[in-house]
């Protein structure tokens, strides 16, 4: 709860009853007119006007109360200006009660059923006796009755007490009056201090992590058909390392082009054999007779055995081929060939898939399926030469959709990611140097190849004051803000700023923690200090 208690002498709200009722309570358009007639109306009586002007704050309202100094049995006018928070707008409806109390017996009950204009209450009210007394406002809501105490109210013995009074200067500064604050529907926001983090925001991409991407490809040619008991998997369907997804008939013209190569190959084995055979026995004999050396022996034993094992190696290869021509795969499809399994490498989620039918003849080489595992993905930023220096030494970074700045989401700490690599080395062609995070990803709420932007934390301040950017205007090239020092009432501030997170601005100097500064309809303000005063605002509203 805030209060703020301003005492203004030289106000037309001391008229006293009589002046009330003949006067009433004018439009601001009519106040500037008349207070002559007014002032005259004083200065015959001999009367000190002194206004009372206090501004409280509760979470949903702000009170602005009026009053001249109060004399024991003296009918008093109250005006208390109401305003909702919530809409920065006046109270435009419904009953406001005034309850004062001095001690245990003496009280004061008083209802005023409606405002009597937007945002206006009335009321005449009258202390039995000198004093202090409390006091408090109770306003209806849909939450029920909202309490809003008031400071200590002073009823003088006398009007020749209440003259004398001491009374403080008020406030000076930019006048603003309610009635042109609820115009603009202006409103505050109270400086405190708060952790303020400043973030370089990257162009980001999200990526799949190595080995989390695989494609399953046809080695040779053939024809697809399904995988063992079981349907071809689909686009979306999860499926697991190792898993058949479906199976390729090699196609006939292939093995017969295989079968004939190996025919071939052991035909010209056999011929190589023979002729080392030969040769072996004749250097055999002459080496008998010394005629050849036993090196030559030798190579030619190495040379008869290199060809025997060549042509094992073609019968070998032409039996694997004879067997597959001859169908003797229990599991040979139509065309009586065995089939080739096509496996997925990783588990993971089908994300692309081969428009070829079951039984369509596709090339070598054709990739059917595409497995993407996406339960741990990458986000990957490329940092300006230029702007390494500003990264902190944690890099803890959030990230956000592409026009949605305000959805900041923890990419690391709570966000679970972790940095893999950091500014190392940097691209001769772009300067930059490449960051990339790895973050879990498990409800999918990233997809590989979306585009985010991504904020790198830079500077970390736990206790800064701040303000929304909004409360900051420009004057001549200075940043200044407006302080609501009374309710109709702002000072201007020059303000030295640091860091932004977001929506706030650290505030190095120019204000102090606790002041009110103005944020909707800052802009409005400044006009007004540039237009200079505004019509003198007193009880004639």
């Amino acid at each position: 709860m805030e209060r703020d208690v301003i005492w203004k002498p030289g106000r037309c709200l001391a008229l006293g009853l009589v002046a009330l009722v003949a006067v009433g309570c004018r439009p601001a358009s009519e106040g500037a007119a008349r207070h002559g007639t007014q002032d005259d109306h004083a200065h015959e009586h001999g009367d000190v006007d002194r206004t009372v002007q206090v501004t409280v704050f509760d979470d949903a309202h702000e009170v602005f109360l009026e009053h001249p100094l109060v004399v024991a049995a003296t009918p008093t006018p109250f005006v208390v200006h109401l305003t909702e928070l919530a809409t920065r707008e006046p109270r435009r409806a419904g009953p406001l009660r005034f309850a004062a109390r001095q001690g245990q017996e003496t009280s004061l009950d008083h209802v005023e059923p409606a405002p009597a204009r937007a945002g206006i209450y009335e009321a005449l009210l009258t202390f039995p006796q000198a004093g202090t007394w409390t006091m408090a406002l109770t306003v209806p809501t849909d939450q029920g009755e909202q309490r809003i105490p008031l400071p200590d109210l002073r009823v003088h013995a006398s009007t020749h007490d209440a003259q004398h009074a001491v009374v403080p200067e008020p406030p000076a500064g930019i006048a603003f009056l309610k009635e042109q604050q609820w115009r603009v529907q202006l409103g505050t926001e109270v400086v405190q201090p708060r952790r303020l983090v400043e973030h370089l925001r990257l162009p980001a991409q999200v990526a799949a992590r190595p080995g989390g991407r695989a494609q399953v490809r046809t080695p040779l040619p053939g024809y697809l058909v399904l995988p063992p008991e079981a349907a071809m998997p689909l686009v979306g369907d999860v499926v697991a390392a190792g898993q058949v997804l479906a199976r390729l008939q090699p196609a006939l013209s292939e093995l017969a082009t295989r079968l004939i190569e190996a025919e071939g190959e052991v035909a010209r084995t056999r011929l190589e054999r023979e002729q080392a055979e030969v040769a072996f026995e004749r250097i055999e004999k002459l080496a008998q007779a010394d005629a050849k050396s036993p090196r030559e022996l030798q190579e030619a034993a190495y040379a008869l055995k290199a060809a025997e094992a060549r042509h094992a190696a073609a019968l070998a290869l032409q039996r694997t081929y004879r067997e597959a021509d001859a169908g003797q795969d229990s599991a040979a499809g139509a065309a009586g060939l065995p089939a080739i399994e096509l496996r997925s490498p990783v588990a993971g989620k089908i994300v692309a898939q081969s428009d070829a039918a079951l039984g369509e003849l596709i090339p070598a080489e054709q990739i059917v399926f595409t497995v993407l595992d996406a339960t741990r993905v990458l986000v990957e930023a490329h940092v300006p030469e230029a702007s390494l220096d500003r990264l902190g030494e944690a890099k803890a970074a959030r990230y956000a959709v592409p026009g949605t700045p305000e959805r900041l989401v923890p990419l690391t700490a709570e966000g679970g990611g972790r940095l893999v690599s950091a500014g190392m080395p940097i691209d001769p062609t772009t300067r930059t140097a490449r960051l990339v995070y790895e973050v879990a990803n498990t409800d999918n709420r990233l997809r590989v190849g979306q585009s985010l932007d991504l904020y790198v934390e830079t500077v970390r301040v736990e206790e800064a004051l701040a303000v929304p950017g909004e409360a900051i205007v420009e004057e001549g090239g200075r940043p200044i803000a407006f302080v609501q020092v009374g309710a109709e009432t702002f000072d201007k501030r020059e303000l030295r700023l640091g860091i932004r997170d977001g929506p706030w601005v650290q505030v190095l100097a120019g204000l102090a923690a606790g002041d009110r500064v103005v944020t909707h309809g800052a802009y409005a303000v400044r006009l007004a200090s540039v237009a200079g005063a505004l019509p003198a605002h007193g009880y004639a509203h």
